[in-house]
């Protein structure tokens, strides 16, 4: 056991918006988890962007954070663990906001700084009624998940006037340098005529504390833990920076990677303050599921077929990534109750496994049950995966 708290997306399950299998190896996520209805969305973006041919000329330049009091940056034991106010995923969800962005989970209410906000620009914005009409059919125009405006901001440099610093091949969805070609003029725009600074130096201090929430300490911990876990070594070495975004629905997170550094967007209730394992993850289970389940697919679609019509699958309907997704939750769960090992935690886990293997993830928990033999081996968590699902049973 160490002293590290799990993450609250260990008890609810995150949406997680993030997104495909990056060039060189490395994994950031498999492509995004669509629904049909997207995947349609999503077939015709791609062939009216014409993006295999497509590749926007970037001036390629570090990204610099400029405010240092708007960045946690962790030292000794913490270093390459950061927390960034950062200015380029609160101007680009500003923005969605006021494009007609207003989507949150049922039964929860927008996070009191996405209020704020909304307001502050509401207000600022009654005297431009034209130009809310223009960002409004621009948003209605591109209508990609916010996930997707966020990963292309990322691309810019960190504060206003915004440009394009990292190349197309970093993007996510290196698609949309084409859809979102013009977005750093629009936020340039929406920036001034919304009164975004002083929207910002009003909701600064807001920030500054949602980043005080997390502890950079606590995170070096779970990464460690985590590669422990798994024994694995660690393959990658990104400067890992988690960014509150509470202009965000609830439960929702989205990963990315740029330059040296690995951001992890956390939407409200996503993250407790520590490193979001389940984003981390995916950086090293897509690949290693993309290797080992065919030869096991007749089985896997068992339990596909079986979930895959329920809302909980609905984002997640590709086998592999539906089986990926299981997974993940499946380590993530583990890996929080050896973290903590409170029998009544690991009890209300256990109701949680049940509830969302009911719900429609059907292979999560016997995944997880099966985790409990890899625990007793000896073996690393790469070469187990092809035992572990040889050893699965057929529904």
């Amino acid at each position: 056991m160490i002293d590290a708290k799990q993450n609250s997306n260990t008890s609810e399950p995150v949406k997680n918006n993030s997104g495909k299998k990056k060039k060189g190896g490395l994994t950031l996520q498999i492509l995004k988890r669509i629904s049909r209805d997207e995947l349609t969305l999503f077939t015709l973006l791609l062939f009216m962007s014409g993006c295999s041919s497509f590749s926007t000329k970037v001036a390629v330049e570090p990204i610099v954070f400029n405010h240092p009091d708007e960045v946690i940056r962790g030292t000794d034991d913490a270093e390459g663990y950061w927390v960034v106010a950062d200015r380029r995923v609160f101007a680009v969800m500003a923005f969605l906001n006021t494009a007609g962005y207003d989507e949150e989970v049922t039964g929860e209410e927008m996070h009191p700084i996405r209020l704020k906000v909304r307001k502050m620009i509401g207000e600022n914005l009654t005297g431009h009624p034209d130009k809310l009409r223009q960002w409004q059919q621009y948003y209605k125009d591109r209508p990609l998940g916010a996930w997707q405006y966020i990963n292309f901001a990322l691309s810019f440099n960190s504060d206003y006037p915004f440009r394009r610093v990292r190349p197309d091949k970093e993007l996510t969805y290196e698609w949309t340098s084409r859809q979102l070609a013009d977005l750093p003029d629009v936020l340039n725009d929406f920036w001034i005529t919304a009164g975004l600074e002083a929207v910002w130096a009003k909701c600064r201090d807001d920030y500054i504390e949602e980043i005080k929430r997390y502890s950079v300490q606590r995170m070096a911990k779970q990464m460690t833990f985590l590669w422990g876990y798994l024994r694995m070594q660690r393959k990658d070495s990104y400067i890992i920076i988690h960014i509150p975004n509470p202009l965000d629905r609830h439960a929702t997170a989205n990963a990315n990677t740029f330059e040296c550094y690995f951001l992890s967007v956390d939407g409200p209730g996503s993250n407790d303050g520590g490193l979001n394992i389940h984003e981390y993850l995916h950086t090293i289970v897509n690949d290693l599921v993309v290797d080992n389940y065919a030869r096991q697919k007749s089985k896997l679609r068992e339990y596909f077929e079986a979930g895959k019509d329920a809302s909980i699958s609905s984002s997640y309907q590709q086998l592999d990534i539906w089986v990926t997704e299981c997974l993940v939750h499946a380590l993530d769960y583990r890996l929080s109750t050896n973290i903590n090992t409170d029998p009544s935690y690991k009890k209300n886990i256990e109701a949680k496994v049940d509830s969302l293997t009911q719900e429609g993830y059907t292979l999560l928990k016997p995944l997880y049950l099966l985790l409990d033999n890899y625990e007793k081996s000896d073996m690393p968590f790469d070469r187990y995966l092809p035992i572990m699902l040889e050893k699965l049973p057929r529904m």
